[in-house]
């Protein structure tokens, strides 16, 4: 190569500006700060209030990774649909071929940002999900001496409760609020999943084999008991209601139901 021609040849930073010159690189940069926006307020503004009521520390963690994943995962998402739109909205007209796009794959410093910045996303998204797993079960075990115990009973299509404290079993789940629950989980027959959707937590239930969660019930109201594992023809129609009571009302079921107060 000559003098000449390794003068004619840009440098890394060159090459960026150049490309961000472009009005075709402009115009998906504009598109892209604009989905990423959207991203965010969906994120901080709506998805909390399409999401199921937020009843347990656990629902609430799941509400704080749901929105806080959503505004890191935003501008990524963002990027593709900003290039995206300006592919779709910019028509070439003419009879001439459309002009080459950017040369993305070969750019270094494009390339370098865009790792660094995935990385960086993805660094925090795992460090995020390691703690907010770690803080739920360190609440639970130092709870777990003043906890209601729970047997959940999965069976083709029904959810039955027994509580061995108490001495009461019932095809409703009843809970205090404010009070730690250990749901021990098994299946009668094949496997179904044990979601008790307000609370924020669901389990596999197993034939032969307990699983075991955890929560604490923070909000009085109504609880949905679905399964979400396919189970069998009438898997859709597996579900039950439940309640999240004062502690009072909760030992009063208990005594209405023939149980003692434990």
């Amino acid at each position: 190569m000559s003098n000449h021609d390794e003068e004619l040849t840009p440098t890394p930073g060159q090459r960026a500006i150049n490309l961000f010159r472009r009005t075709d690189v402009q115009r998906a940069l504009l598109f892209t700060i604009l989905w990423t926006a959207v991203f965010v307020i969906l994120g901080l503004y709506f998805y909390p209030k399409w999401m199921p009521e937020v009843m347990s520390v656990d629902m609430k963690s799941m509400e704080r990774i749901m929105i806080g994943f959503t505004i890191i995962s935003a501008p990524i998402a963002g990027l593709v649909l900003g290039i995206a739109t300006q592919a779709i909205t910019n028509r070439h007209k003419g009879d001439t071929p459309p002009p080459d796009g950017p040369a993305v794959r070969t750019n270094g410093p494009i390339v370098a940002v865009w790792t660094v910045v995935s990385g960086i996303f993805c660094l925090i998204a795992i460090v995020w999900g390691i703690v907010e797993v770690n803080t739920m079960a360190n609440a639970a075990t130092t709870e777990a001496g003043t906890a209601v115990h729970v047997q959940v009973i999965g069976s083709q299509w029904v959810w039955s409760f027994k509580y061995p404290d108490q001495g009461v079993e019932s095809d409703k789940l009843m809970l205090p609020i404010n009070r730690p629950v250990v749901f021990d989980v098994i299946s009668e027959d094949v496997n179904h999943s044990f979601w008790p959707v307000q609370l924020g937590v669901k389990v596999d239930a197993n034939r032969l084999q307990t699983t075991v969660i955890h929560t604490v019930p923070t909000k009085l109201g109504n609880i949905d008991v679905k399964c979400a594992e396919l189970c069998g023809l009438y898997h859709a129609y597996m579900e039950t209601s439940g309640k999240v009571m004062t502690t009072d009302d909760f030992n009063n079921w208990i005594t209405t139901n023939g149980g003692h107060v434990a």
